[in-house]
């Protein structure tokens, strides 16, 4: 393993990310994966450093898992979450946004292997880019449940599936089976909506 290899662990260790589950090193191949969630807390901890010239530089095959879950979903999935993100960006609040694509770009990738982040530097417009950059470093955040919602009608519910209740999102049987196909992380999932 390079020492340039052994120091990226040491930074991805010291900003929080988990061998095994947010970087992985391919000794045949001699190359280090690391997922979404691992890109965003170095991005977090070593803000000097330019992670997305250095990502730029590493090939990724972006597009077989998207077409992998696509087929699965029988719908356009990722196109249905880079509009909703992109909308969504121009809509909510700073904080309230912050949150969101926290939920969506980390929960997304860990669970469908699909490089949400990337795909998006590469398919939409520059300053939605800068937009989610500077998302990606803001602190405090607000929760908002948008991102279930989208994540959902992107997976190819209807908002049949869904339902508001306060703060609370409830979900059919349909959407908490769909939301669990592309998205995990903590989240107190309840099927709640009567057939």
């Amino acid at each position: 393993m390079q020492s340039d290899n052994v120091q990226l662990f040491r930074m991805l260790i010291e900003a929080g990310a988990q061998p095994g589950e947010d970087f992985s090193y391919d000794l045949g191949q001699g190359t280090c994966h690391i997922n979404e969630r691992g890109f965003i807390l170095l991005q977090n901890t070593f803000p000097h450093i330019d992670w997305h010239e250095i990502s730029s530089v590493v090939e990724r095959d972006l597009d077989g898992p998207v077409k992998t879950l696509n087929e699965y979903l029988g719908v356009d999935f990722a196109l249905g979450v880079l509009q909703r993100l992109q909308q969504r960006l121009q809509q909510l609040p700073t904080n309230e946004a912050a949150w969101y694509v926290h939920q969506i770009l980390g929960g997304v990738e860990q669970r469908t292997g699909i490089a949400l982040y990337q795909l998006i530097q590469r398919d939409l417009p520059v300053d939605t880019c800068r937009r989610l950059d500077q998302l990606l470093k803001l602190t405090p955040m607000t929760p908002c449940q948008l991102w279930i919602e989208d994540l959902v009608l992107a997976a190819g519910g209807s908002y049949d599936d869904i339902e508001y209740d306060g703060d609370e999102v409830l979900l059919s049987e349909a959407g908490v089976a769909l939301l669990t196909q592309v998205w995990t992380g903590e989240l107190e999932i309840q099927d709640d909506l009567a057939a």
